[in-house]
């Protein structure tokens, strides 16, 4: 209907354009008529337009340009919606040939036939297709052997199978569970970023060209950027590596293990190594005969495989000679041993975890052929049996709620299992017919496969279609007669990246042609092994040395250099005064007098305007949020009203962007739309709660009743959901989809809802209290949560599964309890926490307290809200007894003090004793300024003085040493942090 009203809505707006008012009616009655059922006010509206001289009057046609520029951006938009339509969904794509072909139906029929046999055969003798196909009876008893015990099951019989229609044949049963969904998955639609109203938000989507290498030009999204090509470190592991695995949620922490035994943890920021476990037997006893006698023979032993539990708190090792190991992790260096298991006799291959039935279990796969499941107690709950050869690898993937495995041995033949039944499996052969490594790609939609060819040598990296068991792409780019077992990684749904050659190779997922190769100067093995962190910013490479060089994109060296300025700063802090394990800045006044080099403030002029206010001029801000381009201010008040005031280019700002020497206007559409939520009229207790979308267009807001999204321009409601109880506390738009938004509740759940489809998409529970606020790092791919009684989640945004939780402490190990506010800094990496007692950073890459601010002695109120600046450098924070602080962000330094007779001192404002601030707002576009809403109602903007403009408009002042005295005679300095900004802009008795 929307594709419908487009069309028709643009050849109407065509002959109002040109001026033939008749064909417009006709148009208007006829085309357009019918959707007068379905939004009369709409069709109110457009019915107006026939009443005006010219329909780019109407403020939301004011942009409307010439009818072929007209045309193109209908088209592009029809195109979006025909791609964001579920009906037409995966309709209009041409179905793929190689699965039509004659060979795959014929499969397809012996298949089909094979599971009417009453006694099926693991390798059934097919020799015509004229005549249906039954098995032999069985032969006589205790004839039967492992392979009838295990069927092999392939999804497709094998091409060499088919040869001609008279031709000996290969059909097997499949699982029809497994088989399901292997055969059903589709690849998630990704959410389009149209303005479809009352359905999506608009993104801009970003291009660049790049450049295959050896390749043409092509049109490609910021490929090269994206590539972790960029050396930044490189660390001394001394032995070679063997298997490397980087935290799922720490993504600058790598684990590697060696081919002497020993594990090792790194910390890639900082080039710290805090952790070296070499290897030992743990406990002799509850190892086999087999394995002691082998130990004995031939104490080396290495390393085959680390990795990390999908949660991050469990780490696995296998070892060449029987064992596993598993550890418990917790951040930031606490690991202890949990488990050891005598696993498979001969080498333990592979290992990888799984949450069958949502219990997290460990999979191990070894020399005795054989692929085991165990729980971490140790105790083996499923065997799969039925490889003929050593099993070499394993792969888990979820498809339709359905776990499996996949797994491959050195005889070429791959395999799947499903948990609920260790007797069935699929089977086909893989590409080389020898050992193969698999990985899917990130969205689980794409099955990859690397190895070695046994008949030449070659290396090969293709894309296995699973559902036919045929190749679906094979990459090129490849050399000769490789020298060893070809090491490959895949991240972010977009690169493929693999060691040969002393290259390292980039590839698209989507393109066979090699995208780049990196040279490094270094001695890198022939085949070294490569890794990526979890969002594809970091890269491991290993050497043949003992070493392993870390690459990086540019979000991996903005994340590495954050952590180590972050560390200097912290490690400065230490060493400067050791005793101090948390940096506390607001210190009693006798603390400060021992301090011989205390730095003080200087005083600061500044600039302020009040907002213009005609509508319920007495209502309690609740919240303010600026607009993304920094031209407008948004107001949620307590009544569940919002105000938008934006700033007009005028001779006093030609740039027409906020400022405090120009008066912004009260925004209000021509309609006379007021923004108001849904308020019931029980709303005691209500939390309003107020987002911006990221393109300005739409605001998503609520007030104890429904959830209402608001168009910015017109006002107008787009649509309404969630009605309560339990009723929304806080809001978050995800990062990467403004269709996407997470909603606190007041029950302490966590909904992430698709306003796109209309439906919750996850369910987060775990918080004990209500929650208060909500923060995105789309770097760490978390997000973070708080709740009434000073709590902090952290959760994955790949599975919404809960990573870790924390109980706010002040220094003295008291906890606290209330309200808390989160915010991330703008490299994704620094938490600012909010609590009414404590001011808090967190390094959310750890999860770990990093310093806290406590209000006191001379600040005697409690804080009520903080927020970090537009660059992050500054964080600004106001306290209940009137006073405004600014921080410095990295140290929590004080830079300044806005005292409260500067901007309640006027004649406008009466009983300002008892006024203070209640919320904050920072320009995202000026980092010197910031908007506070007050207890009375009224609005401020608020920043430097002009004539300080002349020094970056900072906040910054020049500091004077604690002891040394005033110049004008005043008090002692231990006073010195009551010094002012006043209301006239002169300081107060102790200027500096």
């Amino acid at each position: 209907m929307k594709m419908c009203f487009e069309i028709r809505k643009q050849k109407y707006l065509e002959a109002l354009d040109s001026k033939e008012k008749t064909r417009a009616l006709e148009i208007l009655g006829k085309d357009l008529k019918v959707f007068q059922t379905y939004n009369e006010e709409l069709y109110r509206e457009i019915t107006y337009l026939l009443t005006l001289e010219n329909f780019r009057d109407n403020e939301q046609l004011s942009k409307y340009g010439d009818t072929k520029t007209a045309r193109k951006t209908m088209i592009v938009e029809l195109k979006k919606l025909i791609d964001a339509n579920p009906r037409l969904n995966d309709k209009l794509v041409f179905p793929s040939l190689k699965p039509s072909r004659l060979r795959t139906l014929i499969n397809q029929s012996l298949n089909w036939q094979h599971q009417l046999c009453k006694n099926p055969k693991p390798n059934p003798d097919i020799r015509t297709l004229f005549v249906d196909h039954t098995c032999s009876p069985p032969g006589p008893a205790g004839a039967s052997s492992a392979a009838a015990r295990s069927p092999s099951v392939p999804a497709a019989v094998n091409p060499s199978a088919v040869a001609a229609a008279t031709g000996a044949g290969t059909s097997v049963p499949l699982n029809q569970t497994l088989v399901s969904a292997l055969k059903h998955s589709r690849t998630p639609p990704t959410p389009t970023n149209d303005e479809q109203r009352g359905k999506r938000l608009r993104s801009v989507p970003q291009a660049t060209e790049t450049t295959n290498s050896g390749m043409v030009r092509q049109q490609v999204p910021r490929s090269f950027d994206d590539l972790t090509r960029t050396l930044f470190c490189t660390l001394n592991q001394g032995s070679t590596v063997t298997s490397m695995d980087f935290h799922p949620s720490l993504h600058s922490s790598l684990l590697i293990g060696t081919v002497s035994g020993e594990i090792s943890f790194w910390e890639v920021g900082r080039n710290e190594r805090p952790i070296l476990k070499p290897f030992a037997i743990w406990n002799s006893a509850t190892c086999s005969v087999l394995f002691q006698a082998a130990y004995a023979k031939d104490s080396n032993i290495s390393v085959c495989r680390v990795s990390w539990s999908a949660d991050g708190r469990y780490l696995g090792v296998a070892f060449t000679k029987h064992l596993v190991h598993l550890y418990t992790y917790q951040a930031p260096n606490d690991l202890k041993e949990h488990l050891e298991v005598d696993a498979h006799v001969g080498s333990v291959n592979d290992l990888a975890f799984s949450s069958p039935h949502k219990q997290l279990c460990m999979v191990t796969c070894g020399d005795d052929k054989l692929i085991k499941v165990w729980d971490l107690t140790g105790h083996n709950l499923f065997n799969f049996q039925g490889h003929e050869a050593a099993v070499y690898s394993i792969c888990m993937n979820v498809k339709e709620n359905v776990e499996y495995i996949f797994s491959s041995s050195v005889d070429g033949k791959i395999k799947a299992w499903l948990f609920d039944n260790s007797d069935t499996k699929v089977e086909f052969d893989a590409h080389g017919k020898y050992c193969t490594t698999m990985l899917y790609s990130a969205d689980g939609t794409k099955l990859f496969c690397c190895g070695i060819s046994k008949n030449n040598g070659d290396s090969f990296l293709v894309e296995w279609n699973e559902n036919d068991g045929v190749i679906k792409r094979t990459y090129a780019g490849f050399g000769k007669k490789s020298m060893g077992m070809m090491q490959f990684d895949t991240t972010k749904n977009r690169f493929l990246v693999a060691g040969e050659d002393k290259l390292i190779k980039f590839w698209e997922l989507d393109n066979p042609n090699i995208l780049a190769s990196v040279h490094v100067d270094g001695n890198l093995s022939s085949v070294p092994r490569v890794r990526f962190n979890r969002i594809g910013s970091l890269l491991a490479v290993t050497t043949a040395d003992g070493r392993v060089k870390i690459f990086a994109n540019a979000d991996g060296i903005k994340h590495l250099r954050a952590i180590q300025a972050w560390s200097c700063r912290v490690s400065s802090k230490a060493n400067t005064n050791p005793a101090m394990t948390h940096l506390e800045l607001g210190e009693s006044s006798s603390a400060r007098r021992s301090k011989s080099f205390t730095e003080l403030p200087e005083i600061l002029k500044c600039q302020m305007i009040t907002l213009p206010d005609t509508m319920y001029p007495t209502a309690k801000v609740a919240r303010l949020v600026y607009m993304n381009n920094g031209v407008g201010l948004l107001a949620v008040g307590s009544n569940g009203t919002q105000k938008l005031w934006r700033w007009n280019q005028t001779e006093l700002n030609p740039t027409g962007k906020a400022m405090a020497s120009a008066c912004p206007v009260l925004w209000r559409p021509n309609s006379g739309f007021v923004m108001t939520n849904d308020v019931p009229e029980n709303s005691e207790g209500a939390i309003p709660c107020a987002i911006i979308s990221r393109n300005d267009s739409y605001v998503l807001s609520a007030c104890g009743g429904k959830l209402t999204l608001f168009n910015m321009l017109s006002f107008k409601v787009m649509v309404s959901f969630m009605s309560p109880p339990p009723r929304s506390t806080c809001l978050a738009f995800h990062p990467q989809d403004n269709n996407v938004v997470a909603i606190g509740k007041e029950d302490s759940s966590i909904h992430i809802y698709n306003i796109q489809s209309e439906e919750v998409k996850a369910k987060l529970t775990g918080d004990e209290k209500c929650i208060t606020s909500l923060a995105f790092s789309m770097l760490l791919a978390v997000l973070v949560s708080s709740d009434a009684d000073a709590q902090i989640f952290f959760w994955s945004t790949d599975t919404w599964n809960l990573k870790k939780s924390l109980k706010m402490y002040l220094r003295d190990e008291s906890p606290v309890t209330g309200d808390t506010q989160v915010q991330f800094h703008c490299n994704q990496i620094n938490l600012l926490v909010c609590h009414r007692e404590v001011l808090s950073l967190y390094d959310a890459s750890r999860m770990e307290l990093v310093m806290q601010w406590v209000p006191k002695a001379h600040m005697s109120g409690s804080i009520s809200c903080a927020t970090y600046s537009g660059n992050g450098k500054l964080i600004y924070t106001a306290l209940t007894d009137g006073n405004i602080v600014i921080f410095n962000a990295d140290t929590l330094m004080l830079r300044c003090r806005i005292a409260p007779s500067v901007y309640l001192m006027t004649p406008n404002i009466p009983n300002s004793e008892n006024v203070y601030p209640v919320v904050l707002a920072a320009n995202p576009q000026e980092p010197n300024q910031f908007a506070v809403g007050l207890s009375n109602g009224a609005i401020k903007v608020i920043e430097p003085n002009a004539s300080r403009r002349g020094n970056n408009g900072s906040w910054v002042g020049k500091f004077k040493r604690a002891g040394k005295p005033p110049r004008n005679g005043g008090r002692a300095c231990s006073s010195a942090m009551e010094e002012t900004v006043s209301d006239d802009g002169n300081s107060g008795a102790n200027t500096i």
